[in-house]
């Protein structure tokens, strides 16, 4: 579960996981009566090395450690990924979780309650339902998979800390129109281990 992961994010998951299988097992469970991923995606072997890694190969990008908390949103939480993973690895971050259908909403607060992490669960389509009033608090953005994310950074803007960072879960060939649709002054792009279109958009740059 370890590849692409630097030694210190690897010690980090480490220690972290009898909690992360505690996750995967919950969703499995629950992915019987709630349709959180597909089933294909809730087999074993797809969960941890799509899924699980996946979202852990963003833990080199977040935020250094910080004696105070540090701010995450998620837009599109679904499963909970790649947030659920990153909050249970890095208990230094609050994350608030964005997600427009009910049950999986009531899914991510249980993982929530259950593991004892720092984080709120909003049923809201983003943004239109979602308060966007407030000072710029948040100091990193993820999405996984999620349609127009590029637009949904831009429309996040004003919710985003002066060195905030935005974290995409997408393709190569969809990077270069969510880099345009966002509005970022610096962009990259990092491949998954193994992967030829698979990876994560870095987007900066937002004030």
């Amino acid at each position: 579960m370890a590849d692409g992961l630097s030694p210190a994010d690897k010690a980090a998951v480490t220690c972290s996981s009898g909690e992360l299988a505690e996750f995967l097992a919950f969703l499995r469970k629950e992915n019987e009566t709630t349709n959180l991923v597909s089933s294909k995606a809730a087999e074993p072997e797809e969960l941890v090395s799509r899924h699980l890694l996946d979202s852990l190969l963003g833990l080199s990008l977040l935020p250094p450690l910080s004696p105070a908390s540090l701010h995450l949103l998620d837009i599109g939480s679904g499963g909970g990924f790649p947030a659920l993973p990153l909050l249970i690895v890095r208990r230094d971050l609050a994350g608030t979780l964005v997600e427009s259908t009910g049950k999986k909403c009531a899914f991510l607060a249980n993982v929530c309650r259950r593991l004892m992490l720092t984080a709120e669960v909003v049923n809201a389509r983003f943004p239109d339902s979602f308060e966007m009033k407030g000072p710029a608090r948040y100091d990193v953005l993820t999405s996984r998979a999620v349609h127009s994310a590029g637009r949904l950074v831009r429309a996040a803007r004003p919710l985003l800390a002066p060195s905030a960072r935005a974290l995409l879960w997408t393709t190569e060939p969809l990077f270069p129109e969510a880099v345009r649709q966002s509005g970022a002054r610096r962009s990259s792009f990092r491949f998954a281990p193994g992967a030829d279109r698979r990876g994560i958009a870095i987007l900066e740059g937002f004030t």
